[in-house]
């Protein structure tokens, strides 16, 4: 039979250090939404609205003051899509659901391909990302609208048979450097039922 000697100072170290982890991280937890919330607000985008592509069972959330119009498409390939423009119109895209038929890396090189030989758009960069534990990439450019350029972020996340694009075209001289974590942000609120 062994006897086992404990150190109650070890244990009550221990005990205090393992109790300081679990506040700093639920800290970190509330920081980090005080931290987007301000981003919107330094932004002017305000408080976010929920919505819901039911037939797919994906919310996501979007600024409240941003008008939105939903679009259909023929062909199967696009299974949703929801255009979406800010009050002052520096800031549009779309949210869209597509049936994923290929692996999605092929998916945006070809894009990126297609991209350059139209001139259509410079400093093509495809980045991966993690949002909310599914893989995914961020496609960063820059392209050219009819009077202005534009600062193109499009993230692309794959769930299931099926990958999520956010698309969001930022007029170039009204660009923040907050503006990218506002789009991550946005991009984070989508749920998978």
């Amino acid at each position: 039979m062994r006897v086992l000697i404990v150190d109650r100072k070890k244990i009550g170290v221990i005990f205090v250090v393992m109790g300081l982890m679990v506040v700093l991280f639920s800290v970190g937890i509330k920081l980090d939404n005080r931290i987007r919330t301000t981003a919107f607000i330094q932004n002017n985008l305000g408080a976010l609205k929920e919505y819901y592509a039911k037939e797919h069972k994906i919310t996501y959330k979007l600024p409240a003051k941003w008008t939105t119009t939903q679009q259909s498409f023929t062909g199967g390939e696009i299974l949703y899509h929801n255009n979406f423009t800010s009050q002052d119109g520096s800031i549009h895209g779309y949210v869209q659901i597509w049936n994923l038929q290929n692996d999605l890396k092929s998916f945006l090189q070809n894009s990126k391909t297609t991209s350059e030989i139209q001139n259509e758009s410079d400093d093509f960069k495809i980045s991966d990302v993690d949002i909310n534990g599914n893989k995914g990439y961020l496609v960063t450019y820059t392209t050219k609208g009819v009077n202005k350029d534009y600062n193109a972020f499009e993230y692309f996340v794959n769930y299931n048979n099926v990958f999520t694009r956010f698309a969001f075209y930022v007029e170039s001289d009204k660009i923040n450097s907050s503006i990218p974590a506002v789009f991550k942000a946005i991009v984070e609120t989508t749920k998978y039922e």
